[in-house]
């Protein structure tokens, strides 16, 4: 029997800004998707997906020319069959998990890091792949195999894990030594259309910097400060104004989040104030927070919540609620007593 998993991950500052080259900083949680398996004797993958009561048969033979889009199965075995490396026999196996299905906790990312940690367990039974060699592999199979519109954030985080700062720019890390207290994931239950919402917003901020560079040709939205929105937006239709202040403002929040938890006396409080800055941006920026979940994140605030704030791409799924442990139990109360269909502690891990 081979075992595996890969954990949840909350992004904390960054949202909308990996694909930008911006930096983010997320953390993973003690939520995991599990794999476990064992061969067969045959010449296929038998997959039992425990979580939809559903099986899925992947043929050795396969030649996985042409895939249905989000099948992040069978393109990990694609990408690795890239690098030579390939199973020789089959396996009966099951996948099962905690983390919210497509609610912003990066489950496709975590599903996607435990099948490659798995099927290059079988395959080279020996392997000292290092973790950001899963990063990479699970970046091709989900982003550049399907060309989606995410970033690096949930595939490096996901394998090197801990709470990290990720200069998706230079694509290198480092690792932040913090203890936020008291985490609450709140489920919304509202669906989200992740590569929907994504697509839009990354078009939008990459077309507001290309039209800024038009007219400032030594533009870089990396050294940007926040005088110079007020200074260019001249130069944007009105539309558009919205995705260049939240590129700009957002990346200030985060590096001022990465000075802060840089400190080893870090303040609580001021990260809390943060976190509800860049919600504010989030949601009155970018328009990506649903009425419901906003009336959510007030009432977890008003139960002594100090940062609520929306996770993942948005438009519904999970958002974080950042409390004192004592107030947990009350907080989680709250969030489902104002419709949320789920609540629960995390801990970074």
């Amino acid at each position: 029997m081979i075992e595996t998993k890969a954990p949840g991950r909350i992004c904390f500052f960054g949202d909308h800004q990996d694909y930008l080259t911006l930096p983010v900083i997320a953390g993973t949680i003690d939520r995991f998707i599990r794999i476990k398996g064992e061969p067969n004797g045959k010449e296929y993958l038998r997959l039992k997906l425990i979580d939809f009561d559903s099986e899925v048969k992947i043929n050795l033979n396969d030649k996985l020319e042409n895939l249905k889009k989000g099948d992040y199965l069978r393109s990990s075995i694609r990408v690795l069959k890239r690098y030579g490396i390939e199973l020789d026999r089959g396996y009966n196996i099951e996948i099962s998990g905690d983390i919210p299905i497509n609610a912003g906790l990066s489950s496709s990312s975590a599903l996607t890091v435990a099948w490659l940690r798995f099927l290059t367990k079988v395959a080279v039974t020996d392997n000292k792949f290092k973790d950001e060699q899963f990063a990479k592999w699970a970046y091709e199979s989900e982003v550049l195999e399907f060309n989606e519109a995410g970033g690096i954030m949930d595939q490096y985080t996901i394998s090197i894990g801990g709470m990290l700062f990720i200069n998706t720019l230079e694509t290198t890390y480092k690792q932040l030594n913090v203890n936020l207290g008291g985490l609450i994931i709140g489920v919304s239950g509202i669906e989200k259309k992740t590569q929907e919402i994504l697509t839009t917003l990354k078009n939008s901020a990459l077309k507001s910097i290309k039209l800024i560079q038009k007219h400032n040709p030594n533009f870089k939205i990396h050294n940007a400060k926040k005088q110079d929105f007020y200074d260019l937006r001249k130069n944007l239709p009105f539309e558009l104004h919205p995705y260049f202040y939240a590129a700009i403002f957002n990346h200030e929040i985060t590096q001022n989040a990465l000075l802060e938890l840089e400190n080893p006396n870090h303040d609580i409080n001021k990260i809390a104030n943060l976190i509800n800055a860049h919600q504010e941006i989030l949601d009155k920026k970018l328009n990506n927070t649903p009425k419901e979940m906003i009336n959510m994140m007030t009432a977890a605030e008003e139960a002594g919540a100090k940062a609520t704030k929306i996770i993942g791409s948005g438009g519904g799924g999970c958002f974080l609620a950042m409390t004192e442990s004592q107030n947990d139990e009350k907080v989680i109360g709250a969030i489902l007593g104002s419709g949320a269909v789920d609540a629960f502690s995390v801990n970074l891990i």
